[in-house]
């Protein structure tokens, strides 16, 4: 039977009911015990990584993360990886490893619920079983979130409700693929398995803030986080990455940032919409001061994809570079890049 290797997480697949509210406690070894019809078609070798609440994630830990999928992936034995989750930062968990890693070569298929395994409605058996199916029954190399019947690219992916069973959309068109009695595949660009290594690459300079910017907003905030050490900014604009230039203009903020050697990367904060800088004066001005255009990418995956670029380099180019360019398809190539 082929082998699928489970890593646990956390988060509330595996929460219990305490004093305090709902809490990890379930380890992941426990958790295959609610699905043993599963173990007839597949072997499960389990591995708890960490039992947190994901709320409680760092980058720190999505590089432990990583690099246990990273070996599992080069252990020929695996032929799929599926890590239990919280559904609060999965879709953080899920772009950050589609960031690090080189050569996916399997399904990395990350999933959860939106209610506690030991209750009676829980979802957590249906999507971990779905998860399982995605690890063992497809060809899809890449790091994705299954859940609620869907298969999300974990770079395009945001969780938008927070009690719904749906609770994941992708700022695509479609899934990847839906799973019912068969796993239909949708995009037909995804990436498949491949005998290569997969290898870790680089890391994270932790020293990066997203910023959501607001009528009121005082350009002082922005301004003032270099002094508190970080080395990296990106901000949530109106539409298509417009920014105030008038009262309270952010125009010379960034230019005093970009003079200091730190990127500004400017996202839009329509879930379906893109930065471009070149359509409005706020948004041009924007870019005349040195900000660089995010395009279509989440704020979220901007976020760690700026946190992996200054790892690598400090050089503004270099930088600039490595946000224009499509890494894990966390920007949509039909339409963009638009700069």
């Amino acid at each position: 039977m082929k082998k699928i290797k489970i890593l646990g997480i956390g988060g509330t697949i595996s929460s219990l009911q305490s004093n305090e509210g709902f809490k990890p406690g379930i380890s992941v070894e426990s958790i295959i015990q609610y699905i043993p019809r599963v173990l007839e078609y597949y072997t499960l070798e389990v591995e708890e990584i960490m039992m947190v609440d994901s709320a409680n994630l760092q980058p720190e830990d999505w590089i432990i993360i990583a690099e246990k999928i990273k070996d599992n992936l080069n252990d020929v034995t695996v032929h799929g990886v599926v890590l239990t989750h919280g559904t609060d930062t999965m879709a953080y968990s899920a772009a950050a490893t589609s960031i690090l890693l080189r050569n996916i070569t399997k399904p990395v298929v990350f999933t959860g619920s939106q209610i506690p395994l030991e209750i009676f409605s829980s979802d957590a058996q249906r999507n971990l079983i779905d998860a399982i199916r995605v690890a063992g029954e497809t060809n899809i190399a890449e790091s994705v979130i299954v859940f609620n019947s869907k298969v999300y690219r974990g770079s395009r992916t945001i969780k938008l409700r927070e009690y719904d069973l749906s609770a994941f959309e992708t700022i695509d068109p479609f899934p990847l693929a839906e799973i019912s009695r068969t796993i239909d595949i949708i995009d037909p660009f995804i990436k498949t398995r491949s005998k290569a290594q997969t290898w870790l690459d680089g890391g994270l300079n932790v020293n990066v803030a997203l910023i959501k910017i607001f009528p009121g907003l005082d350009p002082k905030i922005i301004e003032n986080l270099p002094e508190l050490g970080y080395e990296g900014i990106v901000l949530e604009c109106y539409g298509a990455g417009n920014i105030p230039i008038l009262k309270r203009s952010l125009v010379k903020c960034i230019k005093n940032l970009r003079s200091m050697n730190i990127p500004v990367i400017i996202t839009s904060m329509c879930i379906y919409g893109r930065a471009e800088l070149y359509l409005y004066e706020t948004g041009k001005m924007a870019k005349d001061a040195g900000a660089i255009s995010g395009f279509d990418m989440l704020s979220e995956v901007a976020l760690i994809k700026l946190m992996w670029a200054l790892n690598k380099t400090n050089d503004f180019d270099e930088i600039k570079d490595i946000i224009y360019s499509n890494v894990a398809g966390e920007i949509n190539t039909v339409i963009g890049p638009l700069t």
